[in-house]
């Protein structure tokens, strides 16, 4: 039976090949092993390996002579640096300027993953040896790994070594960015045994016993998950854990307040069918993350969340707190207005149609309050909405001082007669075809809608703002004569 290897046992292999650097799992020849960013002045083997993979890729060092194919060496020097911009350029590495650091060695990873997919695999019988034939380009060899495409059991394994890969580079991070020097320490000897449990999980995986390489794979993924948020951070697992928190609380409440909406032949609209909705998608999500596909859970959750949220918009009822709530924010009103029309009478100005108002606001918060003690939290809700209604009445007819309404008055007099004045003259100037005129005429234009504004303010009895808008007026008018 012939088979190609799968593309996830190809990424798991080289991916914990290079995370952990185990020696015993590497091919002595035709490997690079790069545990170090590389850059002029660099020496070593694996300065060595480097050069041979970019001579092989055609990002030659040297056409003849020292570093070209085949006299590679171990000195990182100017021609090396030139040829790993070239190769960082093509590949689209960020950053490119010559170093081969990280952002290389995974775009160097890739490159060995991309040769490795399009390599045929035979498998000589079932349960025996795997043939990975070597690409010319050094690649990391695993030799002795018997695995089978399709095989369920090995793919679930390679997922959970990726997952604890993944989430052991993350606490690192995490323990460097945020963790304070006294438990830095602790933090590392605790990644230090999830590294030691990882190694066990890989032997059981390259032994075949992908069950047990599962599980230890999964202990070790718990515990790599321990050290991320002792270290500060949030996992993918505690965030979509407390999102489900949150989705089942909203789960009850809606399901609480159909119950109370029917005890009150209230209308809950299309809410018990969107609750049936809520319900399979939390179900689902639930699911997921007992399955470790916490994203898809992550996002289940949160789509059952927004139908939920519709749903308590569908519910046609008040309850008690909102009630409560209600009849409380509009007594807090009526003391605010209360105040704010004391004021106005202390500064002359006419209130007695505001305390009109506020007294019928007043009415409608009692009537409101009787209705919660009867426990009718629709009425109570209701009065007290008139009550608010009233209350923005009593303070919209707050007077201005007569003192103020004669200084507006005669403000805006003063304006239209200066604006008067301004336009015969602006007539005169257009006659004689002087070039400020029509700038002027736009000016003057402009302070005629001020002060129209301005009669408008006077007629609702805001003089404070009639005054302004006059004041204004006149500005522009001065401003068009200055155009002439």
């Amino acid at each position: 039976m012939t088979r190609t290897i799968s593309l996830r046992t190809v990424i798991i292999t080289a991916t914990l090949v290079a995370f952990l650097a185990l020696p015993f799992l590497a091919s002595a020849n035709n490997q690079c092993a790069f545990s170090r960013s590389l850059s002029v002045g660099d020496t070593g083997e694996d300065v060595r390996c480097l050069q041979v993979f970019l001579n092989g890729a055609g990002f030659v060092i040297a056409q003849t002579g020292v570093g070209s194919a085949g006299s590679e060496t171990t000195q990182f020097g100017s021609l090396t640096e030139a040829a790993v911009l070239r190769w960082q350029e093509a590949k689209g590495v960020v950053g490119a300027n010559g170093v081969f650091g990280p952002a290389s060695q995974a775009a160097y990873l890739l490159n060995v993953l991309a040769n490795l997919e399009t390599q045929q695999v035979a498998l000589l019988a079932e349960n025996t040896e795997s043939v990975i034939t070597t690409p010319a380009i050094p690649t990391p060899v695993v030799a002795g790994v018997a695995i089978t495409a399709g095989n369920e059991e090995a793919e679930e394994a390679a997922q959970v070594l990726e997952d604890v890969v993944q989430m052991v580079q993350e606490a690192e991070e995490q323990i460097e960015d945020e963790a304070d020097e006294d438990e830095r320490a602790e933090l590392e000897e605790d990644l230090r045994d999830v590294r030691a449990d990882l190694y066990d999980a890989l032997l059981a995986y390259f032994d075949g016993d992908f069950e047990e390489a599962t599980e230890l794979a999964t202990e070790a993924l718990e515990d790599a998950t321990d050290v991320f948020e002792d270290a500060g951070g949030e996992s993918e697992k505690s965030e979509t854990e407390d999102v489900l928190d949150d989705v089942r609380d909203l789960y009850e409440d809606v399901q609480e307040l159909i119950e109370e909406a029917d005890e009150q032949n209230a209308d809950v609209g299309d809410a018990e069918e969107m609750l049936e909705d809520a319900e399979r998608l939390l179900k689902s999500a639930e699911d997921e993350f007992d399955d470790g596909t916490y994203r898809q859970a992550n996002s289940d959750a949160l789509d059952a969340e927004e139908i939920l949220e519709d749903a308590k918009d569908e519910i046609d009822l008040v309850t008690e707190k909102d009630a409560i709530d209600d009849v409380e924010d509009a007594h807090d009103e009526f003391e605010k207005a209360e105040d704010e029309i004391k004021d106005a009478e202390d500064d002359g100005k006419d209130v007695d149609e505001s305390e009109d108002f506020l007294n019928d606001a007043e009415r409608e918060i009692k009537r409101a309050e009787v209705a919660l003690d009867d426990e009718d939290w629709n009425d109570a809700a209701s009065f007290a909405k008139e009550a608010e209604k009233l209350i923005d009445k009593a303070l919209d007819a707050i007077g201005g001082s007569e003192d103020e309404k004669d200084e507006a008055k005669d403000d805006i007099d003063d304006a239209w007669d200066e604006y008067r004045d301004a336009d015969d003259k602006v007539d005169e100037a257009e006659d004689d075809d002087d070039n400020g005129a029509d700038d002027a005429r736009d000016l003057l234009d402009e302070a005629k809608d001020l002060l129209d504004e301005a009669e408008d303010a006077f007629d609702d009895e805001d003089y404070d703002d009639a005054i302004d808008l006059a004041e204004e007026a006149e500005d522009l008018i001065d401003e068009a004569l200055d155009e002439l």
